[in-house]
């Protein structure tokens, strides 16, 4: 009788555990879009590992993008380019916080993250799989950005 109390409490253990673990890792809160005077706008809330996460693609392919205000391009794996069949690109090399790597260098995209596309944009090509690509400088520079409160704002600049 023991053994079987024993075994009901370490499986309700494991599986309320297993909740814990799953809704931690569960995708952020969904954004939230607005018209403000005239501009759209989205608003992301923080996610649980203090980054701003935005669905979005790229030439048409899905991916999340994770906001990187300190990077100057957007930036992807060579897994995302080979899978979205990217252009070969020229080679670069790209300053990290691990280094200086070489990749290439992908002109003229069209990406969307969430209701924003941009047409023409660069793309870094890093090597190696990279879990998100990354919404750098040469995207953020079309909006106004502001983060306060647990939020970021992502505001279209006017023409």
């Amino acid at each position: 009788m023991n053994n079987h109390l024993i075994a009901a409490i370490v499986w309700v253990a494991i599986v309320i555990g297993g909740y814990f673990v799953f809704d931690h890792f569960s995708a952020p809160a969904p954004v939230v879009r607005a018209i403000e005077n005239g501009r759209a706008e989205i608003v992301v809330p923080v996610a649980r590992d203090g980054h701003y996460y935005i669905d979005g693609e790229i030439n048409g392919h899905s991916l999340t993008f994770l906001v990187d205000t300190g990077a100057s391009y957007i930036a992807v794996g060579s897994d995302f380019a080979r899978r979205a069949q990217l252009p070969a690109g020229t080679t670069g090399f790209f300053n990290t916080a691990n280094g200086s790597v070489e990749g290439r260098i992908v002109r003229n995209l069209q990406v969307r993250a969430d209701l924003f596309e941009i047409h023409g944009v660069t793309v870094a090509v890093m090597p190696g799989r990279i879990e998100y690509g990354l919404l750098g400088q040469n995207f953020l520079q079309y909006f106004d950005v502001n983060q306060s409160d647990g939020k970021l704002v992502l505001r279209m600049r006017r023409s």
